[in-house]
């Protein structure tokens, strides 16, 4: 074997093992991990439901076109009502930029908070997911939720151009990416983000043991 090829095997080895030596000492580095702070305290903008004073708050950032967020909905819903009395629920705006109707569908909600339908909305648009998600232009169908709810129409229409309630959707936006949520849906309990639970148990076992701290 020549020089040169003695050269160039030595050099290629020494590059292989640089290579394992660099990936090894990377695979023992710990992973970053997000680190999501308390949210903001609830105030007169915030959209709530239940009583003030109830052991349990249990606060959503969410995306009206998420899947995941149309799959928590029902829970949530049955935990409000299996739970009445027990929790404060709040609602904030969390839209994805890769969820092209999340910002519009958040319109149709606070043009219809604005003539105090919020909740109503709230329902139609993740009860009727389907119908709207994947249109190219969903204000016909949200017109029509309006017209469902009895709303001013003329009034609903103006307001989903509203430079006001897009500031209000962009003030949860904000305050959401300030305490490191990046995903839809994330929850707190008592101010403490939690891991999704699985299943409708398991989230009522969070809610009875939140409400069961805060009685002792």
């Amino acid at each position: 074997m020549n020089t040169k090829r003695i050269l160039f095997w030595t050099i290629f080895v020494l590059i292989i093992g640089l290579i394992i030596w660099g990936l090894a000492i990377a695979m023992k580095k710990p992973l970053p991990t997000a680190t999501v702070t308390a949210p903001a305290p609830i105030s007169a903008t915030d959209h709530v439901k239940g009583p003030s004073n109830a052991p349990v708050t249990l606060i959503e950032y969410s995306d009206f076109e998420c899947p995941a967020c149309e799959q928590y909905y029902p829970v949530v819903t049955q935990l409000l009502s299996d739970e009445a009395g027990k929790i404060q629920f709040v609602y904030r705006h969390f839209p994805l930029p890769q969820h092209t109707n999340a910002v519009p569908a958040a319109m149709a909600s606070e043009a219809a908070a604005a003539q105090g339908k919020f909740w109503d909305m709230y329902d139609l648009l993740f009860t009727n997911h389907a119908d709207w998600v994947d249109l190219s232009d969903p204000t016909s169908v949200f017109v029509g939720y309006a017209t469902k709810l009895g709303l001013n129409v003329d009034q609903f229409k103006t307001d989903l151009a509203s430079s006001t309630l897009r500031d209000r959707i962009n003030a949860d936006l904000q305050e959401g990416t300030q305490i490191g949520i990046d995903a839809t849906p994330t929850f707190f309990v008592n101010g403490k983000a939690i891991t999704n639970p699985s299943s409708y148990d398991q989230f009522k076992s969070i809610i009875d043991a939140a409400a069961s701290s805060t009685a002792r």
